[in-house]
């Protein structure tokens, strides 16, 4: 692979096709909130030279509070910043839709998302936005 670049990928809602089940089953167990997420629309896939890279999912908790349900990048694509660009676009995505609050229920991405300002809400991280 050349010098890969965030702003390289594509981020698309997926086709049922583009859905990266094994990506998903790597990170979470929780298909019940997985398939909730689906039926909102409101995963996204990245691509990049017309492959799935990467992911996210979120769901609304309330009319403020969405939580990230899932995040995963391919084997090849991370520490590349391509989890962080992802973040970004679902972050837009759930602030789109109303949420002033994103959670993450206990994951193994706790130092990842305390560099980006998630703080401990209990056993999750918690985010808060803030109003332009």
């Amino acid at each position: 692979m050349s010098a890969f670049r965030p702003r390289d990928v594509h981020i698309f809602r997926p086709y049922a096709d583009e859905l990266p089940w094994e990506l998903f089953a790597a990170v979470t167990a929780d298909e019940e909130a997985l398939a909730s997420v689906l039926e909102l629309n409101l995963v996204r896939v990245a691509k990049h030279d017309e492959r799935v890279v990467g992911a996210y999912g979120i769901r609304p908790l309330s009319a403020t509070r969405f939580e990230l349900v899932v995040l995963v990048v391919a084997e090849g694509y991370r520490r590349k910043g391509l989890g962080r660009w992802l973040l970004g676009h679902a972050l837009g995505l759930a602030e789109s839709k109303g949420a002033r609050e994103i959670l993450m229920r206990g994951h193994g991405y706790r130092r990842f998302l305390a560099r980006v300002g998630f703080e401990p809400d209990g056993e999750d991280l918690l985010l808060r936005l803030s109003p332009e």
